[in-house]
């Protein structure tokens, strides 16, 4: 029933291995293409847009369909850079409807109060994106609804905004429109103007940090859909318990091991020992099943220290010596000699080459 919209490389960029696994919902198109539409792009140059991210064949239209979530970052990403808009990812968030959601929207939409609304995006939001992580917390007096994407999702900033925004908008539509959350915190970069974040978001928002999370008032809990349908809501539950039996995502161990590689690179003493006690393995198993699979830790360390290498060289100005020591390395020498064994060059060509580009 469910299927990727698209599952061929792109020719306009590489392809996003083991992140490819990792889809959204085919409707998060949708307001890209009115967006590229209010800007003169006709259908034609749209699919060209489309086709340097692997996604031409992509139907917005879909009720089941799923693309791949980094090729959409990406997409996200390569359309700020052109626009030269850093805030368009909350820009589309904010036209984006809870409709583009699937049958997760439906059931969100009619739901009675949104306590309701929330439980049921914490239980099934894998329904609308691949997240590593979704949980909904209640306090005496504070609610924390986290949700958090794959560290091997590359260039994630613009699309943390877009769910960001789309997640407050959300409730503002529904729910309440003087609403606005205690405070926002995002995976992503800290950008350089925070004051459209808190237009857009909340009075206060933390970046740089491990997970996404909104933070309401536990009285929120009780504000009522203003759209509520008893009827309409039960009907849509239904088919969301009868999709989520449907897609259920594979365990991958390659994945999980790179997941954990990612998460812990900056880490010292990280180490191949380190990720099998963290998966509960030994050290021999873990080596074994990743031989038939057909590669090892050192060769996934390897690809991923320089798929990361690339992603802060050429989308950030930390300084060298951050770069090393959140790629693991020891000191800025070590980074020289492994980005030159990668790419023929220098940390500081590679950095100044995409400056010029």
């Amino acid at each position: 029933m469910y299927r990727m919209a698209s599952e061929q490389p792109s020719e306009g960029i590489p392809s996003s291995g083991d992140a490819d696994r990792f889809v959204i919902h085919v409707r998060a198109l949708i307001a890209i293409r009115d967006y590229l539409i209010e800007r003169g792009h006709d259908q034609s140059q749209i699919r060209k847009v489309l086709a340097q991210y692997g996604l031409e064949s992509a139907d917005v239209q879909a009720f089941h369909g799923f693309i791949s979530i980094q090729r959409f970052a990406l997409l996200l990403r390569g359309l700020s850079v052109v626009s030269g808009d850093p805030t368009l990812g909350l820009k589309l968030g904010d036209r984006t409807d809870a409709s583009s959601l699937g049958v997760l929207g439906q059931a969100f939409q009619t739901a009675p109060n949104l306590e309701n609304a929330l439980e049921l995006l914490a239980t099934h939001m894998r329904l609308y994106a691949d997240v590593s992580f979704s949980g909904l917390s209640v306090s005496d007096s504070r609610v924390e609804f986290t949700w958090s994407y794959s560290p091997l999702i590359r260039m994630r900033d613009e699309l943390t905004d877009r769910a960001a925004r789309l997640f407050v908008r959300s409730i503002r539509r529904r729910f309440s429109p003087d609403w606005w959350p205690v405070e926002v915190h995002l995976q992503r970069r800290t950008p350089a103007d925070v004051t459209p974040y808190r237009q857009f978001l909340a009075p206060v928002v933390h970046f740089d940090t491990p997970a996404n999370m909104v933070v309401l008032r536990a009285s929120d809990l009780s504000r009522p859909n203003l759209n509520a349908d008893a009827f309409a809501h039960e009907a849509a539950m239904e088919l969301v318990r009868r999709v989520s039996a449907e897609r259920r995502v594979p365990d991958d161990l390659r994945i999980r091991v790179s997941e954990d590689i990612v998460a812990h690179m900056a880490d010292s003493g990280n180490s191949v020992s380190e990720t099998a006690r963290r998966m509960g393995m030994s050290t021999r198993v873990l080596q074994r099943k990743l031989d038939a699979l057909g590669t090892s830790y050192h060769d996934l360390c390897d690809r991923l220290r320089k798929d990361s290498a690339i992603e802060l060289l050429r989308g950030s100005d930390l300084p060298l010596a951050e770069v090393a020591f959140r790629l693991g390395f020891s000191n800025q020498a070590n980074l020289s000699r492994a980005v030159k064994r990668w790419l023929g060059q220098s940390p500081s060509s590679v950095r100044t080459r995409s400056d010029d580009g």
